[in-house]
């Protein structure tokens, strides 16, 4: 057991360490622009956005204090980003606790809220009538 609780505790430091570098590389150079960042493969295959398409360019204007223009490029990413951080904590907090996490307690009505979501928002993305388009 021990084993096991120092590798979770370092598979944790580990995705904060890659998380922080992210966000650090993100501030530093704007996408599109400077840096490396990898091309969608969705739409430089369809020509079409996907839900994550935008999310890079709105991560940067998000870093840099610019929230409308991160919602105008994606989003989606300002309703997902606070979770994402959120269920990042509660899994550090099992880590260092070295207690197990909870199973899935949502129920399948909910997943399939999120799964229908992101599929209307990856449509609608596509569409001449939604607003956001760059």
């Amino acid at each position: 057991m021990p084993n096991e609780l120092v590798t979770r505790r370092m598979t944790v430091a580990a995705i904060w360490l890659a998380v922080l570098t992210a966000a650090v590389y993100a501030f530093i150079f704007e996408p599109g622009k400077s840096g490396f960042f990898p091309a969608c493969m969705f739409r430089a295959l369809t020509g079409l956005a996907c839900p994550g398409c935008g999310s890079t360019r709105a991560l940067h204007q998000l870093l840099h204090g610019h929230v409308g223009s991160a919602f105008a490029l994606n989003p989606l990413l300002l309703f997902a980003l606070p979770i994402l951080m959120y269920l990042l904590v509660r899994h550090t907090g099992w880590a260092i606790n070295g207690t197990e996490p909870v199973r899935n307690r949502l129920p399948p009505s909910v997943i399939y809220g999120i799964f229908f979501l992101l599929l209307s928002f990856w449509v609608v993305r596509n569409t001449p009538i939604y607003p956001f388009a760059s």
